[in-house]
């Protein structure tokens, strides 16, 4: 009789043993995950979710830099030159063709967001760009990116289709 519940004592304390064990891996990573991403957050690295402190600069465009040039933002950038001096805005990736194709050079242009120095470089990181009276929002007012409407309506369009296919 003695023999089973030594034998049954010994599968839960491994049984708890495990329990364990993956409950602190499983904390461990969680919490590796928590900073990873932490410093990506808009609203604590570049401050983008202030509308309030957005400035408005006007000009020509000078340049549209669709490759990704080291240390600078992600997406497309462009640099422009205008009354108050030249300056590189930086538009994201998610810009749709027809808006890119519209900012050929000596396009006038007029773009509102922030400064941010990053890498030592000062951009102006566009929320609103202003093309021929057209208005594109870049960023929404928590920071974020968005998307064109013309991505958008293609998603609309693709579940369609596969509503239609069912």
């Amino acid at each position: 009789m003695q023999i089973p519940n030594w034998i049954h004592s010994k599968r839960v304390e491994t049984r708890n043993f495990v329990f364990l064990f993956c409950l602190v891996l499983l904390s461990v990573l969680t919490f590796s995950v928590a900073r990873a991403e932490q410093p990506n957050a808009p609203s604590t690295s570049t401050g983008l979710n202030t509308p309030a402190k957005d400035i408005s600069m006007a000009g020509t465009v000078q340049q549209l830099i669709t490759t990704h040039p080291s240390g600078a933002p992600a997406g497309v950038q462009l640099a422009v030159d205008g009354p108050q001096g030249s300056f590189t805005a930086s538009l994201g990736p998610n810009l749709s063709r027809e808006v890119q194709q519209s900012l050929s050079e000596g396009a006038p242009v007029q773009i509102s967001g922030q400064m941010q120095t990053i890498n030592g470089q000062q951009y102006l990181l566009a929320r609103k760009l202003t093309i021929e009276g057209n208005q594109i929002i870049v960023r929404n007012d928590n920071g974020f990116l968005v998307h064109t409407s013309q991505r958008s309506r293609a998603s609309v369009n693709n579940s369609e289709l596969y509503r239609s296919a069912k």
